[in-house]
């Protein structure tokens, strides 16, 4: 069999995989829609799987690179797909919306459920590449760095996502800015008014910020390196996934608001992701494994 006949059909078995966990969540989704009182439709059912198979695509990537148990699988895929995803907004909302904290709660706890599924589907229908050697534990990995310095690397990470927000805010603010003054989009939105105070909002930025580095601890366990290719690897990644699960899946599912602002919107957050994956490279990546960096020859040697 050629080379390119098995690259056809890694390419149809990984697509009927990614089209399958797609289904399952616009199952959810329509489902939720249901519970929800919103009318059935055929772009709600679009709408689900583009966003079904945006997850298993930009998730992919993490899934092959984590050769451990299901249980571990799923918690890694789980973590940074819920809280970029779902949790993160909701934390936001709880700060600058005047929806109840009660809703938001509920609404926490509910979002959890497609989330969990498609981190289960992807870790069973997509699993790890095999390896020849025996791969560090993502614990045993990261703890490859004092704790000291995750610590303050953590808070500086948390300290730039907040100025990343202001300053992206800032520039894309002639797009999206008549929205936030517009009472319809206000009313519709929820958006408190008067607004939080800024070091609330500065606090909870921050926070932001560092909760992101611990949902995608996975990440910076497996995709790992210290040198200009592997650090643009990493920031790449990480953007990718922050990007695609924050900004575009997101506004795409928000048929509610103007496509004015969710275009704009959507550049600004992928602005955002951009930024954070390049700080959260440089200041987060861990080294290759020592095996993985020596030359091939010299591992075959000593093997």
């Amino acid at each position: 069999m050629g080379r390119e006949t098995r690259g056809a059909l890694r390419v149809i078995d990984a697509g009927w995989r990614v089209l399958a966990i797609a289904a399952v969540y616009a199952v959810l989704f329509l489902g939720f829609d249901l519970l929800s009182g919103t009318r059935l439709s055929l772009q709600g059912a679009v709408i689900g799987l583009v966003t079904g198979a945006g997850f298993a695509l930009v998730l992919l990537p993490l899934a092959r690179r984590l050769p451990y148990r299901m249980r571990t699988r799923v918690i890694a895929l789980f973590v940074p797909l819920y809280w970029i995803y779902s949790l993160s907004n909701l934390v936001e909302a709880y700060f600058i919306t005047t929806i109840s904290h009660t809703t938001l709660i509920f609404g926490a706890v509910f979002l959890a459920i497609p989330s969990l599924a498609v981190s289960w589907m992807i870790a069973w229908l997509l699993p790890a590449r095999p390896e020849k050697q025996r791969v560090p534990g993502i614990w045993e990995s990261l703890g490859q760095r004092p704790l000291l310095s995750w610590i303050w690397r953590t808070l500086l990470a948390g300290l730039l996502f907040a100025i990343v927000v202001q300053l992206a805010g800032d520039a894309w603010g002639p797009l999206i800015s008549r929205y936030y003054h517009d009472p319809a989009y206000i009313a519709q939105a929820h958006i408190a008014n008067p607004p939080p105070p800024a070091f609330v909002t500065w606090a909870e930025e921050v926070v932001r910020g560092i909760v992101l580095v611990l949902a995608v601890l996975p990440v910076l366990a497996v995709v790992r390196g210290r040198d200009w290719p592997a650090i643009l690897a990493v920031g790449a990644y990480v953007a990718l996934i922050d990007a695609a699960l924050e900004g575009w899946l997101t506004m795409l599912g928000n048929t509610e608001f103007p496509i004015g602002f969710r275009i704009g919107e959507g550049l600004d957050l992928t602005t955002d992701a951009v930024a954070r994956g390049i700080f959260i490279a440089a200041l987060l990546a861990l080294p290759a494994v020592a095996s993985r960096r020596r030359p091939a020859t010299e591992v075959a040697t000593a093997s």
